[in-house]
């Protein structure tokens, strides 16, 4: 899509299939289109329509539906302590777990397995207000239905997207059924919690984000306007679910094989947190400041290899102009954060994993304002915080505690990443060395 902008310039108009798209790339136009609250719709998803008959939700939803999900969501979130320092004990707690399954492997591990076990638990706490188990191998087959579900989309939506018909001729190992079978298989875990929480609901002491919720529900059942439903609460937790268990895990695996292969980040890492925090507990948010390298290292990564180097698709609600340009109305909206976050012209040298290029000249972790890997505006990702809360703790923990070296049988990496719905790391196996 990058290289579509050298022969026509930053806003590329095409067609996939039928639908008409516009490809936006470099900085400006991006950014243009990002803060553009006239290409702030979502296009019709046929995934979407075949699981719920409609759109639902709060990630593939326009118009007033989303304004309500998206407020609705991001205020109970933040009630239940989304992204703050009251959810690091959560996270705390699941990452002790973490380091004492990789201490007692005998063998090899396949990190991000484990690390999405930890990541469906971590966030599974705030929106169904219980831990659940390492050990419950229904947790681990739902990671693994998980990654196979986002490396099977495409952010273009595909060919079946264009032409539905298609899909009725699919094998069931297509990539619109292997999608599709992941979200069932998530829609089928939260319902059956949904069920539980209805069962033992005491609306005067909700527990978590599905209680929260369902009180809503109760609340506007006369409303005739509401957007307030049983379904409408399973898709959101759906949207939220998924998104953060797969890139959360994708970013902590992708920055442990980073620091792996540049041996010199790693070492400046284990000064910094043996200094910082030394070796008697976790570190905590409350070291951020202090952790300045270990920090620019994760902004490193999610510049270089972040989750999103497309943003979901949007869409035009209405006639409307870019760079200058005329965008109809229902226009689709590639948006390419990857074109932002790898040029040459600004960065220097891309390619190379640097995290130097985030700290300033006097010590101090360096901000830039290019650097959007959750988006920008109203669109932007309502799981930033946490998940750079998240991504920051995982990673610091498993790197106070260990030396990662790649087990010899892993074959030659594709340090490109695997795409799909989002980025993720290649397949790779590690051995974990204990520091301490």
């Amino acid at each position: 899509m990058w290289r579509l902008s050298d022969t026509y310039g930053p806003v590329v108009g095409l067609y996939f299939g039928t639908q008409r798209v516009v490809i936006t790339n470099g900085w400006e136009a991006v950014k243009e289109a990002l803060m553009n609250d006239d290409l702030t719709g979502r296009p019709e998803s046929l995934i979407e329509n075949v699981v719920y008959n409609e759109q639902r939700g709060v990630m593939f939803v326009e118009g007033e539906l989303w304004k309500q999900q998206r407020r609705f969501t991001l205020h109970q979130f933040r009630n239940l302590g989304f992204g703050k320092k009251s959810h690091e004990a959560v996270i705390h707690e699941e990452t002790e777990e973490l380091i004492k399954e990789i201490q007692e492997s005998k063998s090899s591990i396949h990190l991000q397995s484990l690390l999405g076990v930890s990541a469906i638990i971590i966030l599974w706490a705030m929106m169904g207000g219980t831990r659940l188990s390492r050990q419950d191998p229904k947790l681990h087959y739902l990671v693994e239905k998980l990654n196979l579900q986002f490396r099977a989309g495409d952010l273009t939506g595909g060919l079946t997207s264009s032409f539905p018909f298609l899909r009725h001729f699919q094998s069931q190992h297509s990539s619109f059924n292997t999608v599709l079978s992941g979200i069932i298989l998530v829609l089928e875990f939260i319902r059956e919690a949904v069920k539980e929480h209805k069962d033992t609901l005491d609306p005067d002491k909700p527990r978590d984000f599905i209680d929260l919720y369902i009180n809503e529900v109760n609340k506007q059942s006369r409303n005739p306007d509401t957007t307030f439903n049983d379904d409408q609460l399973l898709a959101v937790c759906a949207d939220v679910f998924s998104a953060g268990v797969e890139t959360g895990s994708s970013t902590v695996s992708f920055a442990i094989l980073m620091a792996i292969l540049h041996p010199h980040v790693a070492e400046a890492i284990y000064k910094e947190l043996d200094e910082v925090v030394g070796r008697n507990r976790l570190p905590s948010v409350d070291d951020k400041q202090k952790l300045v390298y270990t920090e620019a290292t994760i902004n490193e990564l999610f510049r270089l290899r972040g989750a999103a180097p497309l943003t979901v698709p949007h869409k035009a609600l209405r006639d409307t102009t870019l760079q200058g340009y005329r965008v109809p109305v229902d226009t689709v909206v590639m948006i390419n954060l990857y074109s932002v976050h790898m040029d040459p012209d600004y960065w220097y040298d891309p390619q190379v994993f640097r995290p130097e290029r985030f700290i300033n000249a006097d010590g101090s972790l360096r901000k830039d304002e290019r650097l959007i890997p959750f988006g920008k505006g109203r669109r932007v990702c309502l799981g930033e915080s946490l998940a750079r809360m998240t991504s920051f703790l995982l990673f610091a923990a498993l790197m106070q505690r260990f030396r990662f070296k790649l087990d010899p049988a892993t074959p030659v990496l594709n340090t490109e990443g695997k795409f799909g719905f989002t980025l993720g790391p290649p397949e790779y196996r590690v051995y974990a060395e204990a520091r301490f």
